[in-house]
């Protein structure tokens, strides 16, 4: 079909449409699932490498209910945030939040609870856990001049959840220890055991630092992110000029690794990946670049105290190869 585009998209609710001109969305999807290629992820590893095409999580790569996923983040979260410099600010929380929910309705996990905190801290970087809670430290805040930036950066994390690569790296971390059993027999029990499990790995911010994503799993979060974006009607442009952003803050670095980067495919890799995408999708002419809230969000962010030199919180280390428990 003339103009359409190879585009798998799976939202669990009718997703809004995408071409403001040529083809209707509709007809590009009927044509798009004529040629569909199923995605199977199990053990964090991409069958094939799929371009120009949403890949498809399956649920073959379920290895806990997401009932017991959502207890498993909720109880690392709220160890994490005794640990960790949380900014509450009320209209930044509000903001924020309105933005991981329009971005969540459209990924393919939509029924988890999604919710984003900021940590206090000017290290550049952003986290999941698994059952939908993400982080998204301060300077990796301030760094973004637009709001797709942010829809970027936010639906990367929600595609590192929905993809199930958060939950499968908690859960080989604690497997390595033999302490996965213990975690999921007291989940729902208020006895402390869960705490104690968190102490003995050092807290729950170094146990953050101790989920490794793959590449594999950083590039499927970037495809994952990039649908989600464009189909909650944010112009997906937002990754190219992120991506252009950290690679300028390594410039300053002296080449010195940004910690967001640690791990991920090289940046240029993964700006052609994106920019493959982008020219064989319609984006809509109305598509969202900037938003009043958008700047209202940075502004509010300037007028507050900078944070106090603290331990910085570390980022989500990624192997390079197959995932690890260290």
């Amino acid at each position: 079909m003339t103009g359409c585009t190879p585009l798998t998209a799976t939202p669990a609710s009718p997703a809004p449409p995408l071409l403001a001109r040529g083809p209707s969305r509709r007809e590009c999807l009927r044509a798009a699932w004529a040629g569909v290629a199923v995605l199977s992820v199990a053990q964090g590893v991409l069958t094939r490498e799929i371009f120009a095409q949403e890949p498809r999580v399956a649920d073959g790569s379920r290895s806990v209910s997401d009932a017991d996923e959502i207890a498993m983040g909720q109880r690392f979260a709220a160890e994490l945030e005794k640990e960790a410099p949380i900014l509450s600010n009320p209209a930044i929380d509000r903001y924020l939040n309105s933005v991981v929910q329009e971005l969540a309705s459209q990924s393919q996990r939509p029924s988890l609870p999604y919710r984003v905190q900021v940590i206090n801290t000017m290290e550049v970087n952003a986290s999941s856990l698994p059952g939908g809670t993400l982080y998204l430290n301060r300077g990796m805040l301030e760094l973004m001049s637009s709001e797709d930036e942010l829809a970027a950066t936010l639906a990367h994390e929600i595609g590192h959840v929905a993809g199930r690569h958060a939950i499968h790296q908690l859960m080989l971390t604690l497997q390595a220890r033999a302490l996965l059993q213990p975690v999921l027999d007291n989940l729902n029990e208020q006895n402390g055991v869960v705490e104690k499990i968190i102490l003995q790995l050092g807290g729950a911010v170094a146990l953050l630092a101790r989920l490794h994503f793959s590449r594999q799993d950083e590039a499927q979060a970037d495809l994952l992110g990039f649908y989600e974006v464009l189909r909650a009607g944010w112009d997906p442009h937002g990754f190219v000029k992120m991506f252009a952003a950290l690679e300028a803050l390594e410039k300053i670095n002296d080449g010195r690794s940004v910690a967001i980067l640690s791990g991920h495919p090289p940046t240029p890799e993964r700006l052609k990946a994106i920019q493959h995408e982008i020219a064989r999708v319609s984006i809509p002419e109305d598509a969202r670049t900037d938003s009043v809230e958008f700047r209202v969000c940075k502004a509010t962010l300037r007028r507050l105290p900078k944070p106090a030199k603290i331990r910085e919180i570390q980022p989500q280390t990624r192997s390079h190869g197959q995932p690890q428990a260290d």
